[in-house]
């Protein structure tokens, strides 16, 4: 076993761990310290921890949320400004109104077919649903409230608004949700609605995550509130985990 004391980025070790880092888009502690163990070595968290933070230094790994890690730099840009009109007609009218909304126009550059028709979902409080909906039936917008698709006479039209009860500690930036939150939220959308098949779904995905550092503790949980953790971990194992 390797000396305990011999530690800093010259070691074979850290040359060994930034080599494996490398491979991979993401990767948890847990893998880190499994793959050091495999390798013969046997370190202290403490010492793993430092060449962790070692790695962050030098702009190799990046944070990905709590006990997750990226290779990637770059966050995904999500573009509120097609949203903005309707977060601020909604906050002038109802400044006290906690919501959250997002688009699919807003991962457009996701998609692997090109979408022709784009819609938004707005949570909020089960008991404000019905005012929020007469209020932007006025106001000229195509509303859906809390819509299935086994619902008759359903018609999703290209800019339609749907609205949803919200869920309890989800994540939103002046009023517009995380990526996060909007991609669990299109996988369950999806299957309600039929938005797109699970096939488009799992190629969104995949760019979303070779592309993009996204926060994985984040999703995971969220995934687990909304009881589609099992499915998103099948997700991640296939796309993203270490080689």
């Amino acid at each position: 076993m390797t000396n305990k004391k011999e530690i800093g980025k010259n070691t074979e070790a850290y040359k060994k761990l930034k080599q494996y880092v490398l491979q991979n888009n993401y990767l948890s502690i847990k893998q880190v310290y499994t793959f050091l163990e495999g390798a013969g070595y046997s370190y202290s968290k403490e010492t793993i921890k430092k060449y962790i933070q070692q790695l962050k230094k030098e702009e190799v790994l990046f944070s990905a949320g709590r006990g997750y890690y990226s290779t990637i730099a770059k966050e995904f840009p999500l573009n509120i400004n097609y949203t903005a009109n309707l977060v601020e007609l909604i906050k002038t009218n109802y400044p006290l109104l906690q919501f959250s909304l997002w688009s699919t126009k807003m991962l457009a550059g996701l998609f692997h077919h090109t979408q022709n028709q784009f819609f938004t979902f707005i949570y909020a409080e089960s008991d404000t649903l019905i005012i929020l909906r007469d209020f932007l039936l006025d106001n000229g917008k195509d509303v859906i409230l809390n819509p299935s698709k086994n619902e008759k006479n359903l018609i999703l039209k290209n800019k339609s608004i749907i609205l949803r009860p919200s869920i309890t500690r989800s994540k939103s930036q002046n009023s517009v949700a995380s990526i996060e939150k909007i991609v669990i939220d299109l996988l369950l959308e999806s299957e309600r609605l039929n938005l797109i098949d699970f096939t488009e779904y799992i190629r969104l995905f995949e760019n979303l995550l070779s592309s993009y550092r996204i926060n994985i503790s984040y999703l995971l949980d969220y995934a687990e509130r909304r009881k589609v953790d099992d499915k998103l971990k099948e997700l991640l194992a296939n796309t993203l985990m270490p080689h």
